[in-house]
């Protein structure tokens, strides 16, 4: 919203409970109402763990309200539609391009993927924008190592899975972007750079610690063997960013970005 304002877009933000999800007639009546140009859906089950568990919210927020979305959206709006690498198994060696066949390892990705599927089904005018790795004002994996590490270490993060960190910051000046550009149909968007997690929590304590926010601890690199979790994860979930390079989009290496993030951390009292 923020950036919002700052590109001269007059731009109406929902809460949560703002808008009831449970039926398609009450996402037309708003959008009805409101008659905007484009609509951006960053509404989601994002707990990958819970979704193994809880199958109908991730199936609910994941796939059919962007479903109602589309079709609200048929013939009128742009519908950007936020989606992840966990569509593809993680069996890829080199980045992932968007027409890259999809397997999804785990019911977030599965659900994902449905919603991207409802979305062009529909025939709506749309983006679907893959990213991952996302780190802003919620929960997330930056957070979660600075909070570890004031605890005191060492740290164990596993060194196997491979994406690109992306700041949410970034993700929508990259949005604005794509928009601005005229995209349709799918695009990677995240921050330039590969890191491991390991590289990642590395980069996050050193970087902490020169600037107060947290202390310098020491990190052990573990294997995802020895971490597992209830849904598996892409070993390589790098996404390819030449589509949005071609557009003109040039997002910042996650290296550069991360200070400025740690800096509005330290602010929020973390």
């Amino acid at each position: 919203m923020a950036l919002a304002r700052e590109h001269g877009v007059a731009a109406i933000a929902y809460p949560k409970k703002a808008i009831e999800l449970d039926g398609a007639d009450e996402v037309r009546r708003v959008l009805a109402a409101e008659r905007p140009d484009v609509v951006l859906n960053t509404a989601a089950f994002t707990a990958v763990d819970l979704c193994e568990t809880d199958t109908a919210r991730a199936k609910k927020l994941n796939a059919v309200v962007p479903s109602y979305l589309a079709e609200a959206c048929r013939g009128g709006p742009l519908l950007v539609q936020l989606s992840t690498d966990y569509v593809f198994d993680g069996r890829a060696s080199t980045p992932i391009p968007e027409d890259a066949a999809t397997a999804p390892l785990s019911e977030y990705g599965r659900t994902k993927l449905a919603g991207e599927e409802a979305v062009r089904a529909t025939g709506a005018n749309h983006l679907v924008v893959r990213t991952q790795w996302v780190f802003g004002s919620g929960a997330n994996f930056v957070r979660t190592i600075v909070g570890a590490a004031r605890k005191g270490g060492p740290l164990r993060v596993v060194e196997d899975q491979l994406g690109r960190p992306t700041w949410a910051e970034s993700l929508a000046r990259g949005l604005f972007a794509a928009v601005a550009a005229g995209a349709r149909g799918t695009l990677h968007l995240t921050n330039e750079g590969i890191a491991s997690f390991y590289d990642f929590a590395h980069a996050i304590v050193a970087e902490g610690a020169r600037s107060g926010l947290c202390p310098r601890v020491h990190i052990h690199p573990i294997p995802s063997s020895q971490m597992p979790r209830p849904a598996v994860r892409p070993q390589y979930g790098v996404l390819a960013l030449d589509r949005a390079r071609s557009l003109g989009i040039a997002p910042p290496h996650w290296r550069e970005v991360l200070p400025q993030y740690l800096e509005w951390l330290r602010r929020q009292n973390a």
